[in-house]
């Protein structure tokens, strides 16, 4: 199979996955990006080895998303003691919160969903496709689009208004 062929058939889906995942267009063009430079990098003189292309492509996908959270999520020392004055420390904070962008903050508490119905929730909310649109990229019928977008927006709600008590209690909000 040729790159080119490859690249142009799953190009989209690689980068649906990642926006999916991570909800941030820029990440997922970088993953996106990394992912095929990864597969071109890695057949280069073996490519006629490997039976499976397509299943190599997903193999390395997951490799770099792995890869992607590993890096996001390493603990980064915080010692409070070497802050001259911890109320300015939380005022920043919180206005970093209130400068984030509405949908920013919606998919913050989005990725909160289970799987599933996040994934839905975000295609319709913050990509704005449409029921059909959602049903074909699953291959789902449009009843179960639906009646997973209606538990997942009730739980959103649930999730938003938990936020809300959290943030009046004085807490940091999602």
């Amino acid at each position: 199979m040729e790159i080119e062929e490859l690249y142009d058939g799953y190009v989209d889906k690689v980068y649906k996955f990642f926006y999916i995942k991570c909800l941030d267009r820029d990440i997922a063009e970088d993953l996106t990006s990394a992912t095929f430079v990864s597969y071109i990098e890695h057949t280069e003189g073996e490519a006629s080895i490997i039976n499976d292309h397509v299943k190599y492509l997903y193999g390395i996908m997951r490799n770099t998303w792995l890869t992607y959270l590993r890096n996001k999520y390493r603990k980064q020392e915080f010692a409070i003691e070497t802050m001259d004055d911890f109320e300015d420390y939380v005022a920043q904070e919180i206005e970093k919160f209130e400068d984030v962008p509405v949908k920013e903050r919606a998919a913050r508490v989005i990725a909160l969903l289970p799987d599933k119905q996040r994934e839905v929730v975000s295609m319709r909310l913050l990509e704005e496709l449409s029921i059909k649109e959602i049903a074909a990229y699953f291959g789902k019928d449009t009843n179960y689009v639906k009646t997973t977008y209606k538990r997942g927006f009730r739980r959103l709600k649930k999730l938003i208004e938990l936020q809300g008590h959290l943030t009046h209690a004085g807490k940091e909000a999602i």
